[in-house]
């Protein structure tokens, strides 16, 4: 596979104005069954797209936070999705760094519920049996268990984080 040319953009509280379209284009291609008020939800939770050398979206990262009961704390839920013909090595790495940096370097502005790190579910198959470590070298995400539809749970703490 030849190695594609990206680049990287945060969305995160900005409206994705001429871009709208075709993250919506990739969320109906490559999420089936995604509702449109689910669309409209997650276009609010942008976080960071990836474009091509022709400046077209291909990797999309969406966060809200959310409350885990398990971990007493308020995390990021971090979701990525990299349109499949530009799937490479290292690009899923490289796009949950990048979201988990941001992430990392805001949370402390959070005013009501401050968030102590990520978490996200890892859904591709192929993905989670392939990258069986308990802890991913690039993104220092770490295995905590699966969830009840078996998909591998993984969190990273912040570096200053406190738990309630």
């Amino acid at each position: 596979m030849n190695k594609h040319s990206v680049s990287f953009e945060n969305l995160w509280g900005k409206h994705p104005g001429e871009l709208q379209k075709e993250i919506v284009t990739i969320w109906k291609q490559f999420s089936p069954g995604m509702e449109a008020e689910k669309v409209n939800e997650r276009l609010s939770q942008l976080a960071y797209v990836v474009k091509n050398e022709f400046e077209q979206v291909v990797g999309i990262s969406t966060a809200q936070k959310v409350y885990v009961k398990q971990l007493r704390n308020y995390l990021y839920s971090v979701r990525l999705l990299i349109v499949p013909s530009y799937r490479q090595p290292g690009l899923a790495s490289k796009l949950i760094v990048l979201t988990r940096d941001f992430f990392e370097s805001i949370h402390k502005s959070d005013t009501d519920e401050r968030t102590i790190g990520i978490i996200t579910l890892i859904e591709n198959k192929d993905y989670s049996e392939t990258r069986r470590e308990a802890i991913w070298h690039a993104s220092q995400m770490v295995y905590i268990g699966n969830s009840g539809k078996g998909f591998q749970v993984r969190v990273y703490y912040f570096k200053d984080a406190t738990i309630n």
